[in-house]
């Protein structure tokens, strides 16, 4: 799973263009942010990460990829803070952070991250190689 940053025109249309794109390559979008004025700046997670990139390519768009990390935590107050609290006394800076699931009959979320410290991370929050980042 990986996260594509990017800066589109601001104009009528762009993100149209960009998701038409990924959708004529069969590529699902898991979730997106986009915020700005000036310079709108769109972030997009999927899994199908050389697919995008040869996409974005294509349209001559230019981005960065970061990987993300995953975890699962209760949906309740005060979750967030716990554990953003824990990377930042690890040192570790939270770069990208989203809601990817709800999990209503759990109680749980999960959540895709991007940090800039991958293995500090990892470590901090006991999460394995082999656990689906």
């Amino acid at each position: 799973m990986m996260e594509f940053s990017m800066e589109l025109p601001d104009e009528p249309g762009q993100l149209a263009r960009v998701s038409e794109a990924l959708a004529a390559a069969n590529i699902n979008i898991l979730t997106i942010c986009a915020i700005g004025r000036v310079a709108p700046n769109v972030a997009l997670v999927t899994e199908h990460v050389p697919q995008t990139k040869a996409v974005l390519d294509e349209l001559g768009i230019e981005y960065i990829a970061s990987p993300l990390l995953s975890m699962v935590m209760p949906d309740e107050a005060g979750s967030l803070a716990k554990f953003s609290r824990r990377l930042a006394d690890a040192g570790v800076n939270i770069n990208s952070i989203y809601i990817l699931t709800k999990f209503n009959d759990r109680g749980d979320a999960e959540l895709v991250f991007s940090v800039d410290d991958v293995d500090k991370a990892r470590q901090t929050l006991n999460l394995h190689e082999s656990v689906p980042p």
